[in-house]
């Protein structure tokens, strides 16, 4: 009977490990391909790299890239969206870009990182809308410390950052406006969805608030902002005692793949590490082919151009395309070699495995405090 019970437990565990790859490996079946955003998204990149290339300041395209791909709002398919919630999208990556350039030179900025972070993490008990723009401010603070911190080489990101999600917005805002409309919101479906969208109706502000605090009277809604504080946390201790290995990354890979629902072995870890060693291999192979620099550019404007359309489709070929070119933006000012690159790869499984650590010992908490209420 142990025998069978032990053989059981094993083809239990190949089948959910089958079922974990293969939903890390799926190309969302809804996911489309928007010709405009793709324009937009070349524009986005190509633009800043090439004036950089004019200016003799290659160095800063890469972070205007960065700053276009990663902190300007994605736009809704159609028309759905109007030019203030494109815009409110964007206040929470400019708050989180002012706050790291006060943080930056202050004592104690990782705790006071830690801190800001934390509190936002709390918004995703609030709404939709506010979980999203949480996170979007604690993944640009964590990024722009990175890159503005203590710990960097350089201290002029934020405002190429800055620059970048401007960009990117001004030609979301164009092609919103009407003059460039390549791919127009069918008015069939819109006035098809238009009912449904109003039958629902949305929870006041009073609501919300009660919701909210609510929430925060449990360890439940606390679960998300400590297992990101752990995690952060025990990611600076380590970039403080070995300063040598560059784990800036590791902090910046910890808030991006902190999920904020508790997984064992997310999904979304699972897709962060193999896009993350997709995307380090690609660009070990460029800078071991030995081509010239503006080979890689060409390569960020390719990965650039893909990235935005890739996320909706499989978070695996986003983290791929979207490493290069944060990896190129970190090290703008420094060479690239094999060992920051390999270290890049050991801080992503790093930051997987803390993640996961915090997962379980939340999910433990979480299970002893409801046997002892």
């Amino acid at each position: 009977m142990s025998n069978q019970a032990g053989f059981r437990r094993r083809e239990f565990r190949r089948r959910e490990f089958r079922r974990h790859v293969a939903q890390a490996l799926q190309w969302s079946g809804t996911a489309r391909v928007d010709r405009t955003l793709m324009l937009v998204s070349f524009l986005a990149v190509a633009v800043p790299i090439a004036v950089a290339l004019l200016l003799k300041r290659p160095g800063i395209g890469p972070a205007i890239a960065l700053g276009a791909v990663l902190l300007a709002p994605e736009p809704a398919p159609g028309n759905a969206a109007g030019h203030g919630a494109i815009l409110a999208a964007l206040l929470p990556a400019g708050a989180a870009m002012v706050a790291a350039c006060m943080l930056a030179r202050l004592p104690g900025a990782d705790a006071l990182m830690i801190a800001l972070g934390t509190g936002a993490a709390t918004l995703v008990n609030y709404s939709r809308p506010a979980a999203v723009a949480g996170v979007r401010f604690i993944v640009v603070l964590v990024l722009t410390l990175a890159l503005i911190g203590p710990h960097a080489v350089h201290g002029g990101a934020a405002l190429l950052f800055g620059i970048g999600a401007l960009w990117r917005t001004g030609l979301q805002l164009l092609v919103r406006s009407g003059r460039i409309d390549m791919a127009p919101a069918a008015p069939a479906l819109a006035s098809a969805l238009a009912p449904a969208s109003a039958a629902r109706r949305a929870p006041t502000a009073r609501q919300l608030r009660a919701h909210l605090r609510r929430q925060l009277q449990t360890l439940q809604g606390w679960q998300y902002p400590l297992r990101l504080a752990a995690g952060l946390a025990a990611a600076c201790v380590m970039r403080a005692l070995w300063p040598q290995h560059h784990f800036d990354w590791l902090v910046v890979a910890v808030v991006l793949m902190t999920p904020r629902t508790i997984e064992h072995v997310p999904v979304a870890v699972t897709q962060r590490v193999l896009g993350t060693l997709i995307g380090v291999c690609l660009a070990g192979a460029v800078v071991h082919a030995g081509l010239p620099y503006t080979a890689l550019l060409l390569l960020l404007c390719l990965c650039g151009t893909l990235a935005p359309v890739a996320r909706s489709g499989n978070y695996a070929a986003y983290c791929a395309l979207s490493t290069p070119l944060i990896l190129l933006a970190m090290d703008a000012h420094g060479p690239i070699g094999d060992g920051m690159l390999a270290e890049r790869l050991a801080a992503t499984v790093l930051g997987g495995l803390l993640i996961a650590g915090a997962n379980l010992a939340m999910e433990g908490l979480l299970r002893f405090v409801a046997r002892h209420p």
